[in-house]
């Protein structure tokens, strides 16, 4: 009998044994797979983190834009009737050439693009 129960604690111990190793494994390649997620995430958002400066610059000059577009407005002289038929000029058709078929808005939306990404 005291065979017997020799026995039962060989496999017992070796299965706790191997129970153990298994668990280290698993552990191990948890903590493998958690740091290449991390670096993934990391490298990640680098660009995101870019991007966002490039929104943020965009959002900044855009507000710029149109402040000043504002304050232009606001000090524009308007013309007396017989200098808006001498200079050929319209409320409707502005004085400065713009891009046939594109509205003034875009046209300037287009000019700060053209000047941001050419710094």
């Amino acid at each position: 009998m005291d065979k017997n129960i020799g026995e039962q604690l060989n496999k017992a111990y070796e299965a706790f044994r191997q129970a153990c190793m298994d668990r280290d494994s698993a552990v191990k390649e948890l903590q493998q797979k958690t740091e290449n997620y991390e670096q993934r995430i990391r490298e990640q958002q680098e660009p995101v983190s870019l991007q966002q400066m490039i929104i943020d610059k965009l959002k900044s000059q855009l507000l710029l834009v149109n402040s000043r577009r504002d304050n232009n407005y606001s000090h524009v002289p308007l013309l007396e009737d017989g200098e808006t038929n001498k200079n050929n000029l319209t409320p409707d058709h502005p004085h400065d050439k713009m891009k046939p078929g594109m509205s003034k808005d875009k046209e300037s939306k287009v000019d700060l693009l053209s000047n941001l990404f050419s710094k």
